[in-house]
């Protein structure tokens, strides 16, 4: 086969990108089953995850290539504007990560007690917001039911239970729960979790954000802002990823109903030699059209804004126009709106400038 020399030269670069990704580590394909399969896991643990404010976001990735160990963060999230003037966009946050482990069984006082499976949750102090304040707005909580059943994770019966304040126990909690087993939350569908992968997942926890209040074509903010829980997981081929956000909270008139609603999206992820990332881009998956359907969005009215930030100091910084015009920037307004934008791209170069992420800060000379 014949071709022109600059064809032949971009095949091979094709091709050299690819090898190269799999040699540094960037992962190796999955099928199609193995992202259905760790897609339904982390949404079966992931209905089990709860925060008490509205507008928090809880995010939540397996952590290694076992099964039954996780990372996460809370974020609290405060985006705000008139949803059809950028120029009133902003943003800040107070940051919680925190670990979930997943033990098959573990020792209990009592001897004559059956082993069980145990979850433990742990707050990371380090890069927490913590506080001492009494006032109720400076905290945030993050529970995770392991009860047998949970028709409502917001009104938890068997919690781990940490929060963001300065109080004895406070960043730790753990129990014993044979749900973990029941619900085939200590197995792991796949052994693609590299240290790339969790470079990309610890980013995308601190960029990619969720707002309803700025959907562009519903203008002033709800009067309520639902809270947010957000799963990421491998795609099937390497440098890609999923992302699932659902939509979570008690709908109450006569009595209270809980329900949870998703939106899906796929990231493509490009990097340089260094393992450094330089774009990509950023996807809304398609509108279900059958009931259990995968990898695809089941709200039909999400009127959301998702955005892929340059990322803060939690606690320190507010964010701006400035920043949200150089976001990837996506708009889920309903199924077949005019106004939504299901596309976009990711420049990581801009994004994570002057970040140690991207390797912009330098180490000090001696």
């Amino acid at each position: 086969m014949k071709c022109r020399v600059s064809l032949c030269l971009f095949l091979t670069l094709g091709f050299w990108a690819a090898g190269l990704a799999t040699a540094q580590g960037f992962g190796n394909p999955l099928t199609q089953a193995q992202v259905d399969c760790e897609e339904r896991q982390m949404m079966r643990l992931l209905h089990r995850v709860a925060t008490d404010r509205g507008g928090t976001q809880a995010f939540l990735w397996r952590s290694t290539p076992g099964g039954g160990v996780y990372r996460g963060l809370v974020a609290t999230s405060n985006l705000f504007g008139d949803g059809g003037d950028p120029t009133t966009w902003t943003h800040d946050e107070k940051q919680m990560p925190f670990d979930l482990i997943l033990k098959a069984e573990d020792d209990f006082p009592n001897p004559q007690r059956l082993r069980l499976p145990q979850g433990t949750l742990v707050r990371r102090d380090a890069a927490t917001n913590l506080t001492a304040s009494a006032d109720i707005l400076q905290w945030f909580i993050l529970t995770v039911d392991l009860a047998p059943e949970v028709p409502d994770p917001t009104m938890p019966t068997a919690p781990l239970r940490i929060s963001n304040r300065l109080l004895v126990g406070a960043g730790q909690s753990d129990r014993g729960g044979r749900s973990l087993a029941k619900d085939d939350l200590l197995s792991a569908c796949h052994a693609e979790v590299t240290e790339f992968d969790l470079k990309v997942y610890s980013i995308l926890a601190r960029t990619f954000r969720a707002s309803s209040c700025l959907a562009i074509a519903r203008g002033i903010c709800p009067g309520y802002l639902y809270p947010f829980k957000v799963a990421f997981f491998r795609g099937v081929d390497p440098l890609t990823y999923r992302a699932n956000i659902l939509f979570y909270g008690d709908t109450c008139f006569d009595s209270c109903t809980y329900s949870q609603l998703t939106t899906a999206y796929l990231l493509h992820v490009q990097v340089d030699t260094k393992g450094n990332l330089t774009g990509g881009d950023l996807q809304a998956l398609p509108w279900c059209t059958g009931q259990d359907q995968l990898a695809c969005t089941n709200y039909e009215n999400p009127e959301l804004g998702i955005f892929i930030l340059p990322p803060l100091r939690p606690g320190l910084e507010q964010q701006g126009p400035a920043e949200f015009q150089r976001a990837a920037q996506l708009q889920l307004e309903s199924n077949g709106s005019k106004y939504n934008t299901l596309q976009s791209n990711v420049n990581w170069i801009d994004l994570l400038k002057d970040t140690s992420w991207n390797g912009g800060l330098q180490p000090p000379k001696p």
